[in-house]
């Protein structure tokens, strides 16, 4: 249920038509959380550096408090990791450097 429900709403709210062939990562935040708008930064510059091999999203769980239920949030950050399929192979809470995020995508055998 997670990879459809989070699929779906990646693919209705921020992908492109690219998005069934790249692999891509999904900060579910709150509109008020610091640690969030920081990782933003860092999203942004990897959406920058690999915006055609990578997709990048943000949903605010104040706008769909099912996603956070979903995927049992108890602290923001939460950054979901999903392969080029839509499954998600990770999902890490926290805030994550650029390196951190992109060593996570290595792990899983994402080669950009």
């Amino acid at each position: 249920m997670k990879k459809i429900m989070l699929t779906l709403l990646f693919v209705v709210i921020f992908c492109s038509s690219a998005f069934a062939e790249n692999p891509g990562v999904v900060m579910l935040s709150t509109k008020t959380c610091p640690a969030c708008r920081q990782m933003m930064r860092v999203l942004a510059k990897i959406d920058d550096k690999y915006g055609k091999k990578l997709d990048v999203g943000l949903i605010y769980l104040e706008d769909e408090p099912e996603i956070a239920e979903e995927f049992n949030v108890s602290y923001v950050p939460v950054l979901v990791f999903l392969d080029d399929k839509g499954d998600v192979f990770a999902q890490e809470v926290g805030y994550k450097s650029e390196k951190e995020v992109m060593k996570i995508f290595e792990r899983a055998g994402v080669k950009f």
